[in-house]
């Protein structure tokens, strides 16, 4: 079969591949992040996930067990990736990182993102872990978890941990700081910058106003979403994204814009997938 006129020449493929690898490199070698400087090989693969974090995906993910044989695997190489990514940093009396912990952290990470296959929150590279609620000299308050600007990513993994305990109370702090995590990546100067479409989360901010108010002015009228979402806009979105993986379908069924705006934004449909999933469940 003769090739095509626009087709690259071996020498050209090789260029092109050997630039590609260097671009990479020197993007790493000059990264503010030293961990993922000595794992460059790691940063740039994806490989198989070491079988001791699967059981605690199966355990915790309902998102994880809804979906295919082939996505699955996909969801564990990235979560392996991300485990790969990060320095895990014991605090507050914490003696290890157990497999656990790396699991369900990963795993949170990956299920947000999991519409965006090459997003794994580079400029968050520390991850500290306290046993339980931990005080900021900063704001002088006790805080389960937050995210900050220089690249930290702090949890308590006591609340973190809780947020797992029931699948379906729209609380869970792994998805709520993750999803601080989100949008404060496509604000902040960094890599990762600008993966997301802007005006479909201006639309959401929009949307979500308008439900700030009404729990702000009507306390007593039914919300799907808790009065932490008052706060400012970035909470709103974090306790939404919490109800989105936890309650899709009230969610869809409250606020079908705001859910399908979100849905958008993260390119993934809970609600869509897990009522798949039943179906097939039932069938065989």
């Amino acid at each position: 079969m003769e090739s095509s006129g626009d087709s690259l020449s071996i020498p050209e493929f090789i260029a092109i591949f050997i630039f590609t690898i260097g671009f990479i490199y020197f993007r790493v070698r000059f990264s503010n992040a030293p961990f993922i400087k000595k794992n460059f090989k790691r940063y740039l693969f994806l490989r198989n996930l070491d079988n001791i974090y699967r059981p605690f995906l199966s355990q915790y993910f309902p998102f994880y067990n809804s979906l295919n044989t082939k996505d699955k695997q996909t969801f564990e190489r990235r979560v392996q990736k991300f485990i790969d990514l990060k320095q895990f940093i014991p605090r507050g009396g914490i003696k290890e990182i157990t497999p656990e912990m790396k699991a369900l952290i990963a795993g949170s990470a990956i299920q947000l993102t999991f519409g965006y296959p090459g997003i794994y929150f580079l400029h968050f590279w520390r991850i500290l872990i306290y046993p339980d609620n931990y005080y900021s000299t900063i704001t002088r308050n006790y805080h389960k978890g937050e995210v900050n600007r220089r690249g930290l990513i702090v949890l308590s993994w006591k609340s973190f941990k809780e947020g797992f305990s029931n699948q379906a109370d729209g609380l869970n702090l792994g998805f709520h700081e993750m999803a601080h995590a989100l949008r404060l990546i496509n604000i902040v100067d960094n890599e990762e910058y600008g993966f997301y479409d802007r005006e479909v989360m201006n639309e959401f901010d929009k949307e979500a106003r308008h439900e700030m108010i009404k729990l702000t002015n009507s306390p007593h009228e039914k919300s799907l979403f808790r009065s932490y979402g008052t706060v400012n806009l970035d909470e709103f979105f974090s306790v939404a994204i919490e109800c989105f993986f936890e309650r899709s379908y009230e969610f869809r069924q409250y606020n079908p814009k705001l859910y399908g705006l979100l849905s958008a934004i993260l390119k993934i449909d809970p609600d869509k997938l897990y009522s798949e999933s039943y179906i097939k469940n039932i069938a065989s």
